[in-house]
């Protein structure tokens, strides 16, 4: 049986420690980057990145940038003769720049138990000069116990995740 006069006291170590165990998303970006020698206005998705890279690049179009999505880019290396393993290549690039295309990006990502994205990774190379140019690291949130109500809400879907990332994004490749 609980003593009345202890309970009081309980009760803020147990809201300290169902706080602690509930984390949103984290997103990890660069910042204090120099200018970028020109503006990104055509981004290419790497076809290995699936559908969290065709979110990311929703989310990007939505904000004013001509997107290659996944399966056009595809169709793009065999027309190239190209293979994706060849895509940071200084030829590879070469040739993307030439169809318009300012950068290239990668997208690694992991799923959940959940189905849910889990982390991503996302790097975004110019085909001027084949640098790193935007880089975003991202790791969905998690709330109590794995599958619990409170975990269900503390997670990020696929969408959610690619517009948190896409506007981790969007300074990078804007600055001037």
């Amino acid at each position: 049986m609980w003593n009345s006069r202890f309970l009081p006291r309980l009760w803020p170590g147990v809201l300290l420690i169902a706080a602690g165990a509930c984390t949103g998303s984290k997103v990890s970006a660069p910042v204090n980057l120099r200018p970028l020698p020109e503006p990104v206005a055509a981004i290419a998705l790497a076809p290995s990145g699936g559908v969290l890279a065709d979110a990311i690049g929703t989310e990007l179009f939505g904000n004013g940038f001509q997107v290659i999505d996944t399966q056009e880019m595809s169709n793009y290396l065999v027309r190239l003769n190209l293979d994706e393993i060849e895509l940071s290549q200084p030829r590879s690039l070469t040739l993307l720049r030439e169809r318009g295309i300012q950068a290239v990006m990668n997208v690694r990502s992991v799923a959940g138990y959940d189905d849910k994205p889990q982390s991503a990774t996302v790097r975004v190379v110019s085909t001027q000069n084949g640098e790193l140019i935007a880089a975003v690291n991202w790791q969905n949130g998690r709330g109590g116990a794995r599958g619990s109500p409170a975990d269900a809400m503390m997670r990020k879907d696929v969408v959610g995740a690619a517009r948190q990332i896409a506007e981790a994004l969007l300074p990078q490749l804007r600055r001037n």
